[in-house]
């Protein structure tokens, strides 16, 4: 009766014991999401006893930034402590993609099997019939009987080859199919068998009772990048311009229909001001490199990771609408937020998913542009003005224009000015040529120079219903050397630029009009020397 009280009294302790420790998971109900990491915010419910309680919250990511930790709560307790530790033990569960994927790998496993063991009967048939190909006895064998044992042996061994020929065809295939499943279940498996990490939460409650938490946390491998869909409809149209952005994630915890927040925020920064030191001059004497002592190195390093080593807690007191009617954009002093509405799920992993920030149409200039010397086709330019307003990053652009994908540009809002250049693509409808004109292609001698003289013609046709504007450039050549002298004979009535020597000509061309510009220039130098590039 006694041992009974006394085992009756450790199990009643051990109970309490397990009480207090209380496993419970975060739900994830939004992400902020910076240009590098992301700040997570998650709700934990809990059920607190009088007195002491430890919460423990498991299944996070192992890649939590400790010191960004921060929880607080709504309820009679107070938050005692937090606490980050490593899990190594338990990693995140499986997905039921990487479940598919299993059962497809086992499928396809157990086929290839099959079809092997098939074959492994078709060749041993094949050996039986060539080890008894001899036919003894005492009987004396007719011709016919000879023949129809010959018959015999030809078809079946060629119905065993064409087995084993076909029975191979779908082995390789089976195989492949199962390489294909097996690679793309060893992405998700690494992706998955990531180390997680767990918070203790201590805290004292006044009395039983429901405590809400709220967890957030900054987590790396994971941020967003900028993407444009611009799209024109003609060139008496607007541009549209469609701001994106492709957010990625590879924490190891999918984000289930969360409320996601886009900060042009960078953390990796870093934000403190630098400062400047005097600079010094000193003549540069080489001195012998010394040599550091093995235990000196290593004090060096043991005093490295004493100064960079992991803490072992943090504590802390606690009908169709388009895209742009479910953003709103916050700026602030040193970044702009983008606060989508509508909830997106985003799972773990190297597919990054595409999240829609802002619609806008912008005003648009539109000009043709030709430098037929490099290629001998006209490009449409859209110059967008009102970029400035959009809060833009760098970052790369699809271009659509008249419904067409026209191919891919890069927006730089560092170095763009009022208004922002777009290539909408070549024009096949504006026929540009440029040939040398050979009656004005001379060599001539002068004393110890020699002078060449040179000649070409620009055509440019427009073959549209309507007038365009273009704008036309081609270059003559800029001496780098006083014996070489260049000399312009004529240029054609284009904006000549002396320094950079580029010539422009800007034409208005009517519906199905041809224009033609002759440029002239010569050039002078020593007959005993050759000029590069000519």
């Amino acid at each position: 009766m006694k041992k009974f009280f006394i085992m009756a009294c450790i199990l009643l302790q051990f109970q309490a014991h397990a009480q207090d420790k209380k496993s419970l998971k975060a739900e994830i109900k939004q992400v902020t999401v910076f240009l590098n990491k992301a700040q997570v915010t998650s709700s934990v419910n809990a059920q607190l006893s009088a007195g002491a309680n430890e919460l423990l919250v498991e299944g996070l990511p192992a890649g939590i930034d400790k010191q960004s930790i921060q929880v607080s709560g709504k309820g009679d307790f107070i938050i005692m402590a937090v606490k980050h530790e490593l899990n190594y033990v338990d990693p995140q569960k499986k997905s039921k993609e990487m479940i598919a994927l299993e059962d497809s790998v086992r499928f396809y496993q157990k086929e290839a099997r099959r079809l092997r063991s098939l074959n492994d009967v078709y060749a041993k048939e094949e050996q039986m019939i060539l080890a008894n190909q001899n036919i003894k006895g005492e009987k004396t064998v007719t011709a016919d009987e000879l023949e129809d044992v010959a018959d015999f042996f030809r078809e079946r061994l060629e119905e065993i080859k064409f087995e084993i020929i076909e029975v191979e065809e779908k082995l390789k295939g089976i195989q492949e199919k199962a390489d294909k499943f097996q690679k793309q279940l060893n992405t998700l498996f690494n992706a998955r068998n990531k180390n997680t990490s767990n918070i203790r939460i201590s805290v004292t409650a006044k009395s039983a009772g429901a405590a809400q938490l709220e967890l957030q946390y900054v987590v790396a491998d994971a941020g967003w990048y900028p993407l444009y869909d611009i799209r024109v409809k003609d060139t008496k149209s607007p541009a549209q311009l469609n701001y994106k952005a492709q957010v990625y994630q590879n924490t190891g915890l999918d984000w289930n229909k969360v409320k996601i927040k886009l900060s042009t925020t960078n953390p990796t920064l870093g934000g403190t001001k630098p400062e400047l030191y005097p600079w010094y001059l000193d003549f540069y004497e080489p001195r012998p490199v010394a040599r550091t002592s093995r235990n000196r190195i290593e004090a060096y390093k043991k005093e490295a990771e004493e100064e960079d080593g992991s803490l072992s807690g943090v504590v802390m007191s606690a009908p169709a609408f388009s895209v742009k009617d479910y953003t709103s954009v916050v700026e602030k002093s040193t970044s702009v937020e983008f606060d989508i509405a509508l909830p997106y799920t985003i799972p773990s992993g190297n597919e990054p998913q595409l999240v829609d920030i802002q619609s806008h149409d912008l005003k648009a200039n539109y000009q043709y542009t030709a430098v037929p010397k490099i290629d001998q086709d006209a490009f449409l330019l859209g110059y967008v003005t009102g970029w400035d307003d959009l809060n833009l990053l760098s970052g790369n652009a699809n271009i659509f224009f008249e419904g067409t994908f026209v191919g891919e540009s890069f927006i730089d809002v560092n170095t763009a000015s009022d208004s922002l250049a777009l290539s909408l693509g070549r024009d096949k409808k504006v026929v540009v040529k440029r040939t040398r004109v050979k009656d004005f292609t001379k060599k001539n001698f002068i004393g110890a120079n020699k002078k060449e003289e040179y000649a070409f013609e620009i055509e440019v046709r427009n073959t549209k219903k309507e007038a365009i504007d273009i704008l036309v450039e081609d270059q003559i050549p800029v001496s780098r050397n006083s014996q070489i002298e260049v000399e312009v004979l004529d240029n054609g009535g284009a904006i000549y630029n002396k320094d950079t020597g580029k010539l422009q000509w800007k034409l208005n061309l009517g519906a199905a009009e041809t224009k033609k510009l002759l440029f002239k220039y010569s050039v002078k130098y020593p007959k005993n020397k050759i000029v590069g590039g000519l």
